[in-house]
């Protein structure tokens, strides 16, 4: 039974050191907003701080130090990484990992531009993504609340409001606070996240058209509400995987 648990234990700490090689970023403290039209416009903000989990994570156990020549030059590399995509309109170094960044993004679900994803595609912290019945689901990818125990070890926490605002018609949703936003025909869906194992925000709404055609929403009477939530945990689990 020992053994057994010591092995379970092992490939536990396994899999919690490939999500952080390849999650990458975190969020710890931040305000992220999405927006968008029953048209199908969208905007995305995010600011706050972005942590590089791995490099956190080294420096908190003792493997790497502040000083060690190769820290500065990983920080240099983790800078220009976030640089690459130009809706970074800010990003600056704060320290041991940590990144104070300005994020905005503005949009049309057009043709096959049909998911965003930030951070990333590979691994998202949130995603946005079309159906061609005419729904749009918002969601996070849940990889913080699986490996929250890890990333608390480690000292890493988070802390944050998270809101999507539209004008669309809401089916489902799990915000903690709803409210009229300022602009009329408006909703506000609010999240205030304190802990990594909080539940991951989601909400699915109604677009009043086919967002790949610009047409009416085609009939499609399945409800691919879980398949959706099963591909972003699949995504999640590949993303902590090696690459050959």
């Amino acid at each position: 039974m020992g053994e057994w648990l010591h092995r379970m234990r092992s490939i536990a700490a396994a899999g919690f050191a490939l999500l952080l090689l390849n999650s990458c970023f975190v969020p710890e403290k931040y305000e992220a907003e999405i927006r968008f039209t029953k048209m199908g416009a969208y905007g995305i903000s995010y600011d706050g701080v972005l942590t590089q989990a791995p490099f956190f994570s080294e420096l908190a156990r003792g493997n790497i130090k502040d000083t060690d020549p190769d820290a500065a030059q990983s920080i240099k590399g983790y800078l220009a990484q976030l640089k690459r995509d130009s809706s970074f309109k800010e990003v600056r170094s704060i320290g041991r990992g940590r990144f104070q960044v300005r994020y905005l993004r503005e949009g049309n679900f057009r043709g096959e531009h049909q998911m965003v994803t930030f951070v990333s595609r590979q691994a998202p912290v949130f995603r946005l993504r079309t159906f061609e019945d005419g729904r749009i689901s918002i969601s996070g990818s849940g990889a913080g609340r699986q490996y929250a125990p890890k990333l608390q070890e480690v000292g890493l926490s988070t802390q944050g409001l998270f809101r999507v605002v539209t004008d669309a018609v809401v089916i489902e949703h799990n915000a903690q606070f709803v409210r009229k936003a300022p602009t009329p025909g408006y909703t506000m869906y609010d999240w205030r996240i304190r802990s990594f194992a909080d539940i991951p925000p989601r909400l699915i709404a109604k677009l009043e058209v086919d967002p790949r055609t610009g047409g009416p929403p085609k009939n499609v009477d399945s409800d691919t509400s879980e398949k959706d939530d099963a591909e972003l945990g699949a995504l999640v689990r590949r993303s902590a995987k090696p690459s050959k």
